[in-house]
């Protein structure tokens, strides 16, 4: 079921000190932690962790522990600011039979039929919270836009909940098309009476 297998090492000491020698042996420091269970630090091999950049964010992995295999997400991946390598992981132990709750991206797909009346398709909403069976967890949720017209916009309430619960509230938009055309008109009708106002005024003095 997991798309990745880990090996990872019980560390008994933690602080910013023993997390800098760790690096400095190629291994990230890590902590695994879920429902009913102390949470557990732990040291990875620096290239097993390089994998996390090529699956999807919710990727089921096998991470044997001392003998003992979990099955976890990666809750938080902390990154250095200007080498972007693994400085810590977070992972969350996690139960097949039990759902859990994630963040899910969306993918907007087509081309609004609005966008030929000038309309600006604008994304507002990257992911959503849902709640699933770990082996349900969709890659993406694929939301199709071709029939937006201009002013049109789509909400959470709108996306087709399949083997998940959607959390995130119903009423928030999530990508919407501006009526650009009628944005520029109102700003053409400003500039008019702004220009004739003083024009009047002239014409009223003299």
């Amino acid at each position: 079921m997991a798309e990745l297998t880990f090996n990872a090492e019980v560390r008994n000491k933690v602080g910013k000190e023993t997390s800098k020698k760790l690096r400095a042996k190629k291994l990230v420091p890590a902590v695994v932690y879920g429902k009913d269970m102390t949470p557990i630090h732990c040291s990875l091999p620096k290239a097993e962790v390089e994998k996390l950049r090529k699956v999807n964010r919710n990727t089921l992995i096998d991470l044997n522990l001392a003998g003992e295999k979990h099955i976890v997400l990666v809750r938080e991946a902390q990154k250095h600011p200007i080498s972007s390598e693994f400085e810590h992981v977070d992972f969350q132990s996690v139960h097949m039979d039990k759902p859990v709750k994630v963040n899910v991206d969306l993918e907007y797909v087509g081309s609004p039929v609005g966008k030929k009346q000038g309309g600006i398709f604008t994304v507002l909403v990257k992911s959503v919270k849902i709640e699933c069976l770990p082996g349900k967890i969709p890659q993406v949720i694929t939301m199709n836009i071709d029939s937006l017209d201009a002013g049109d916009s789509l909400h959470v309430s709108d996306i087709k909940a399949e083997d998940f619960k959607i959390i995130t509230n119903p009423k928030i938009a999530i990508c919407q098309v501006s009526q650009v055309k009628d944005d520029e008109e109102t700003a053409a009708a400003a500039t008019a009476t702004t220009t004739a106002a003083p024009a009047a005024e002239e014409k009223k003095a003299k």
